[in-house]
Order: C-alpha cells, then structure tokens, then sequence
C-alpha cells in the first residue's frame, strides 16, 4: 500500500513539473498562475499542490533543476567522473563535463526558459539569482572540484580554481549563446567538439609543459 501511495505521490509531482514547464514557457513565470498549473496537471486542490510545491518559485527551481544537470543522462555521465591523477584522465573528466554542460545549453526548452528569464528578470528580478542558484552554479561546481583534485594530484600547477572554471563555462556559454541563442532558427547543429576544443586550450594553459600532449 505504501508503495503504491508513493509512486502515486512520485506521479503527482511529475504531473506538477511537466505542466508548470509546459507552462512557463509558454506564458512566461509571472504570466503562469498556481491555478493555471494545477488544471493543466489535473490536479484538483491547492493543498495537493502545495504538498508537493510550497510556492510557485519552488516549481519553478525544480523545473530548471530537471531541465539541466538532474536529468538520467548528464546525472548518470557525471557521477562516473574519473579522478583527475593525471593529465588524461583530466582531459576526459573535463572533456565528459564541458559535452554534458554545453549540450544542456543548447537544448531548445533551455533557451527558451533563458530568452523567458531575460525577458522576465527586470519585472521579477527573484528569477535570475532562482535561475543562477538552480543552473549555472551546478555546473561551475562540477568543473571546480575536477580542477581542484587535479591541483591537488599536482597535475596542474597551482591556480585560480575559481578564474579557471568561470573561463571553462564561459568559453561554453559563449558558443551557447552566440551560435545558438542569437542564431535562432537558421543556427546549424552545434559540434561537441567545440566543447572538446574548449577543454584542449585550458589544460594547454593550466598544465605543466611536460604534461601537455
């Protein structure tokens, strides 16, 4: 019975998620009510909601949470990071972060959700720090503990962790946003290599010569 009462629970939820983004981006955050998702769910009460969610902003970070780093892919590929001990295993930590990181950004539900939060930010500006706190800050996490255990393996000399991760996501925000993003519907497919090439040039810069290969 209980489990039964639990995926019926875990089903309610996915309900509240999948309409509250169908929603958002569509009507925007501010433009999207609580009534508005509970009938697109099915969902009868506000107390059944509110179980689940205790605000809208609250579904709304565990909507961008499930539209990045959360989903079974990019979860699965970077709980299986290989330790940084050396060079190459750096190079495919850094390489299988900076793939999964870039092809989160280009996702079309991503920028569609990105184009809403600019558009949004200056009436709510709640939505930008919900939105760094939820997405940018996840992935600016993973790539400095790789950087900060290949400090600690010696595999790269001793750096600004924090300069050298924000250089890593920009480099992949930049071709999110200027190949993709302002590009609209005409932007041909975006290479991972890019992401590769990206990887190539900061261990280039970061590591001890006799390192590099």
């Amino acid at each position: 019975m209980d489990k039964k009462v639990s995926r019926r629970s875990w089903r309610t939820r996915e309900q509240l998620r999948e309409a509250g983004q169908r929603l958002f981006l569509v009507s925007g955050f501010v433009g999207t009510s609580t009534d508005a998702i509970m009938a697109e769910a099915g969902v009868a009460s506000k107390e059944t909601l509110y179980r689940h969610y205790a605000s809208k902003e609250e579904l709304f970070v565990d909507v961008l949470e499930h539209m990045t780093l959360e989903q079974a892919r990019p979860a699965a590929a970077l709980a299986d990071l290989p330790v940084p001990r050396d060079m190459q295993s750096l190079r495919r930590a850094l390489t299988i972060v900076a793939r999964e990181i870039l092809s989160v950004m280009i996702q079309p539900d991503y920028l569609a959700l990105l184009r809403m939060i600019i558009a949004e930010s200056t009436r709510f500006p709640q939505l930008g720090q919900m939105f760094k706190e939820a997405v940018p800050k996840r992935g600016l996490t993973v790539v400095m503990t790789v950087v900060q255990q290949a400090r600690e393996y010696k595999v790269v000399d001793e750096v600004d962790v924090d300069a050298v991760t924000h250089a890593l996501v920009g480099g992949l925000l930049t071709y999110a946003l200027l190949d993709v993003f302002f590009a609209g519907e005409d932007a041909p497919p975006l290479a991972m290599e890019r992401a590769d090439a990206v990887v190539e040039i900061m261990l280039r810069a970061l590591a001890p010569r006799e390192f590099v290969s």
